[in-house]
């Protein structure tokens, strides 16, 4: 972010008691990995409302916040219309891909290829999307270390080991379990510093009517700028494919106990997405009339931030940074997670170690998980150093135009029976094939078209990389020789798919922690807000606070006429 601020002491409070709770999370949990389907698959026991809030809070990243409030600031309504695909990609999941994943009986997202497939699709998917991840997850990395950067005036590479190491540190310790419980922490945080923004903003803009009246024309149409349907349906079809095929998002679906709660995960993420959606636009909009300036000093980038600057007291401004870090380190531990995932049993386990035991693969999950992380954290130390930032808009270009190749086939392998392992070594190639040259044609002529014509060719990109991801399973599948051995194969797997998902016997619940927790961000806001010098500060913190304990303590009570999570 080009401009600096200095955070109150009530804020720096709030951050750093942020990533101490985090690591607790981790250490907490740490006793409850005990092989590796615990430590990537949360012993298929996630709760399914925890598995959805987790669902939920793995699809953003501080560069959601900073994107989306520059659109709704810049263009108006039409930054809630693109947010809300996600809606009918998540209510897509519930009908059909959340079960489908669950059915599969897995603990990685490639696992069930070999059953359906064979070895070789197992390990060209296994690889296929991981360097681009490593290297998408350093500059999410990068790109919320420059928070902190801004924020407590530390060195950038500071800023990123801080941010980098907090997430492995959770991620190693305590596996899905801490990641989703952590989930829950950066929903707190995040939905504490929404419902903040929207009613502040209205009030400071002379109420509801002064607020959203005299924009500018078409800051309600639902298209607006440089956004049209081709862009609008090219963006819908790449959500539906992230949302129920990438991996990160996958595992939050076969980390439940049974397919139906699966789908409920699904349902509750798009109610999540549906209400939040707003909820975080609205304040950037309403920011046109309360920061008037910010397109004539080219600084729609930084709506949100000033705009949590300038509305809340210290303390909640705590809140929101912390909420803009945790967004970020959510999205990359699941991340962290599911590549390591892949590593340990897809590649580790099953080519070099298939006799290892629970414990072995555990301490290999663990080391694996920590090589993740480091790539990315140099990813991230190395994009500081040279300045290259602006690979961060070739990387979301280029990680959108092979999504449908990397993740495609493995829907349409847990769907489709018609589908062949010679289908979706074809539908990878060809979609790869034609989201390359999608991509030279692209960097080639942006110097020479409009931001306007750049978006519809980029929604046009993506239709055309999934209609030919799609074109190659269907020609690889219907033309390419199949023979009776890979037939049994397919209808043993689509049987074993229908046969109902056994819940696992014991079932952990992590209402006490859960509890704990929302009692100490409680805790921790109302000693920020007695730190704070400012009355309206301590006033808000302490009202915010109150309530947090309030239901902390009710969660306590209903947790304690259960069986503990951890003894």
């Amino acid at each position: 972010m080009p401009h600096t601020f200095s955070l109150t002491p009530p804020d720096v409070l709030v951050i750093a008691g942020y990533f101490l709770l985090v690591v607790w999370i981790g250490m907490r949990f740490r006793r409850r990995m005990r092989d590796a389907k615990d430590f990537f698959a949360g012993g298929h026991q996630i709760p399914w409302w925890l598995a959805g809030v987790s669902h939920y809070m793995s699809s953003f990243s501080a560069l959601s916040f900073v994107a989306y409030a520059q659109i709704g600031y810049t263009y108006g309504w039409v930054s809630v219309t693109l947010f809300w695909v996600t809606v009918p990609a998540c209510v897509l999941g519930g009908m059909i891909f959340a079960r489908r994943w669950r059915q599969a009986r897995v603990i990685t997202p490639v696992e069930f290829l070999e059953r359906r497939f064979n070895i070789g699709i197992r390990q060209l998917f296994a690889w296929a999307g991981i360097p681009m991840k490593v290297f998408e997850d350093g500059l999410k990395i990068f790109a919320t270390s420059l928070f902190l950067t801004s924020s407590m005036g530390i060195a950038i590479h500071w800023a990123i080991l801080a941010c980098g190491l907090v997430t492995i540190l959770y991620t190693l310790l305590g596996g899905l379990w801490a990641l989703t419980i952590t989930d829950y922490v950066q929903f707190l945080m995040k939905i504490l510093a929404m419902l903040l923004l929207l009613p502040l903003a209205i009030w400071h803009a002379g109420g509801i009517s002064a607020a959203f009246s005299h924009l500018p024309a078409g800051f309600f149409r639902p298209l607006n700028g440089p956004y049209s349907g081709i862009y609008l349906l090219g963006f819908a079809v790449l959500i539906a494919i992230s949302y129920n095929g990438s991996w990160a998002l996958a595992q939050k679906y076969y980390s439940v106990q049974n397919e139906k709660d699966a789908a409920k995960a699904a349902y509750l993420s798009a109610a999540l997405n549906f209400v939040g959606a707003p909820i975080m636009i609205l304040p950037s909009i309403i920011g046109y009339k309360l920061l008037p300036d910010l397109v004539a000093q080219h600084r729609t980038a930084d709506a949100y931030v000033l705009l949590v600057l300038k509305l809340l007291p210290a303390g909640m401004i705590g809140v929101v940074i912390a909420a803009l870090l945790s967004a970020t380190m959510a999205t990359v531990s699941s991340d962290f997670s599911s590549i390591a995932s892949v590593l340990s049993e897809d590649v580790y386990h099953r080519l070099f170690r298939p006799a290892a035991t629970p414990v072995h693969l555990l301490r290999a999950a663990r080391v694996i998980t920590v090589i993740v992380g480091l790539s990315s954290l140099s990813c991230s130390l190395w994009i500081a150093f040279s300045g290259q930032q602006s690979l961060l808009e070739l990387m979301v270009t280029v990680a959108g135009v092979f999504l449908a190749p990397s993740y495609l086939p493995l829907l349409a392998a847990l769907t489709v029976r018609r589908l062949t392992w010679k289908g979706a070594l074809v539908g990878y190639c060809g979609g790869s094939a034609c989201g390359l040259i999608m991509l030279l044609v692209r960097f080639s002529a942006a110097s020479r078209h409009t931001d306007h014509w750049l978006r519809n060719f980029d929604g046009t990109s993506i239709l055309l990389n999934t209609a030919a991801t799609i074109a190659g399973l269907w020609i690889g599948s219907r033309f390419l020789r199949q023979g009776n051995e890979e037939r049994e194969r397919i209808e043993r797997f689509f049987r074993e798919l229908k046969v109902p998902v056994r819940a696992p016997e014991s079932s952990s619940r992590p209402e006490k922690e859960i509890a704990v927790i929302t009692v100490a961000i409680g805790a921790l806001l109302g000693v920020a807000g007695l730190c704070s010098v400012s009355m309206r500060a301590r006033a808000t913190d302490s009202i915010v606070a109150l309530i947090l304990v309030i239901i902390g303590l009710a969660m306590g009570r209903t947790a304690r006429s259960r069986p503990a999570a951890l003894d």
